[in-house]
């Protein structure tokens, strides 16, 4: 069903989120919190531990950001260029009762 979702979505000019495209850039994201929620560009995309393979973004600017209730948010900005790979290390720090 997802194929033939992107397979739609691809004839009207659009693809689904979670299809990856030859051009997109891919960010894997590591932190000390694995299970701290994943927002990129102010929109919830999903927790750490869900992201294992990476998360495929079109090339440009993108601002992530790690949020988890009890620690500090982690935030990072990336410019990605056509079919980037990358790694990057967002460490939180634990808010002190």
């Amino acid at each position: 069903m997802r194929w033939g979702l992107a397979l739609a979505l691809a004839a009207c000019g659009a693809t689904a989120p979670d299809v990856k495209q030859r051009q997109d850039a891919v960010v894997l994201v590591q932190s000390n919190v694995r299970d701290a929620q994943i927002f990129i560009d102010g929109r919830f995309v999903t927790f750490l531990h869900a992201a294992g393979a990476g998360i495929a973004l079109k090339p440009g600017v993108h601002r992530f950001e790690l949020r988890h209730d009890d620690y500090f948010s982690s935030y990072l900005e990336l410019t990605l260029a056509t079919s980037d790979r990358k790694k990057v290390t967002m460490n939180m720090a634990q808010i002190l009762p």
